[in-house]
């Protein structure tokens, strides 16, 4: 069996909106799932309804779910806006099976709650994803866009076993939050490694190289389980593991990127 890897599957990736790369035809959304699978890449994450959407087809289509690991947030589809991407909602009991259709599956494996401020309803979110998970319709939950404050009040009872932030070269803020997951015995996920797909162009001549500098950055943190990488072509696949397999940057790249921030 091939090893898992640290990297994750973006679910960008099925969408056309949040990248620089046009929308991946569906033959070529299998191709990188099956590439992804195929080379220790399992968890996949979906933000969007439409996302979910997507990756239920491709799964589908591959006979591949059982095979991967599915991540899953709370943004819906609303009435009169299913063109859009729109905001994150506050969990109700319908949501589970409406996201479980959208999937094509019966459970999810990471469901994740998007943090905020009020406190009740947030833990009326993890007593219901508490429940999804007796039901088994999910396995485990993830608390997405989390900051110190959030941890330091989850309740003693909390399902939480995932941590979910952006983390990158430029953005370093999750530092402390990770910091304390990983002394919670949380996994620890980071998003967005490249800011956006088309910051790529704006840091360095050589896109190519800032994306392999700025990945290799992220997963060289200790305090990071794993990373969220979107990829719209086949052979991005490739070109992310064997930058991840290259390792820690070397004294003369650190110099480099640090001149970028």
């Amino acid at each position: 069996m091939t090893n898992l890897s640290k990297l994750g599957l973006g679910g960008h990736s099925f969408i056309e909106e949040l990248g620089n790369d046009p929308l991946a035809s569906f033959e070529e959304q299998c191709a990188i799932v099956d590439a992804c699978l195929d080379n220790g890449i399992q968890l996949i994450d979906t933000t969007y309804y439409q996302e979910r959407v997507a990756l239920g087809n491709v799964l589908q289509a591959l006979g591949r779910r059982k095979e991967a690991e599915i991540m899953a947030w709370n943004f819906f589809n609303l009435p009169g806006q299913s063109d859009k991407l729109v905001g994150f909602s506050c969990y109700e009991p319908h949501h589970i099976d409406m996201m479980l259709k959208e999937l094509q599956t019966d459970y999810i494996d990471v469901l994740v709650i998007h943090a905020h401020e009020d406190e009740r309803k947030l833990r009326q979110e993890m007593d219901l994803a508490k429940r999804w998970v007796d039901e088994g319709k999910v396995r485990r939950v993830g608390l997405g866009m989390v900051g110190p404050d959030h941890l330091a009040g989850l309740p003693a009872d909390h399902p939480v076993t995932h941590v979910l932030a952006p983390y990158n070269l430029f953005h370093q803020g999750a530092k402390d939050t990770f910091g304390m997951a990983k002394e919670m015995g949380l996994t620890t996920v980071a998003l967005s490694p490249f800011i956006r797909g088309w910051k790529l162009n704006e840091i360095a001549a050589d896109k190519n190289q800032t994306a392999d500098l700025l990945l290799r950055w992220v997963t060289g943190q200790q305090l990071v389980d794993r990373v969220i990488v979107s990829m719209r072509k086949r052979e991005w696949v490739q070109s992310n593991l064997q930058a991840v397999k290259r390792g820690l940057l070397t004294e003369k790249e650190i110099k480099l990127v640090d001149e970028w921030v």
